[in-house]
């Protein structure tokens, strides 16, 4: 059995609320992805950390009516594996792996990130966003 560590009940019709914050963040990182200023380059990568785990929260309320409640972020992904199970593509897992490896070196270790590899974890961002969105609605 998965680890899923803490978590916390959540009505499965909150997770349009959660799924809707992702694609704002995604919105504001097509944004400056558009303007291609590196100035900005962290600022973008936060934005795909945060909606791949907008999205993850999304997937895990309305299919298993939970959220995950620890501190390690990585418990989100341990919950989505334990609701979803192997209909959980291992692409998917990875890809959020990533994005919370990524949110480490970011927030925690002050990594100021190149305009290339910001690009690089929006795209895993954007897969797993548009793999969430399928998920959300069968």
């Amino acid at each position: 059995m998965t680890r899923t560590d803490r978590t916390r009940r959540e009505d499965p019709a909150r997770a349009d609320g959660y799924a809707e914050v992702g694609r704002r963040l995604l919105v504001a990182g097509r944004s400056i992805l558009a303007q291609h200023d590196p100035r900005h380059a962290s600022a973008l990568a936060v934005l795909a950390v945060h909606a791949g785990i907008a999205f993850a929260d999304a997937v895990c309320i309305r299919k298993g009516g939970r959220k995950s409640a620890s501190s390690d972020h990585a418990a989100a992904v341990r919950l989505l594996r334990a609701t979803l199970g192997n209909r959980l593509p291992l692409a998917t897992e990875r890809a959020l792996d990533r994005l919370l490896a990524a949110k480490e070196r970011l927030e925690y270790q002050g990594f100021v990130v190149p305009m290339r590899e910001a690009a690089t974890i929006f795209e895993l961002g954007e897969r797993c966003a548009a793999w969430a969105e399928r998920e959300l609605v069968t």
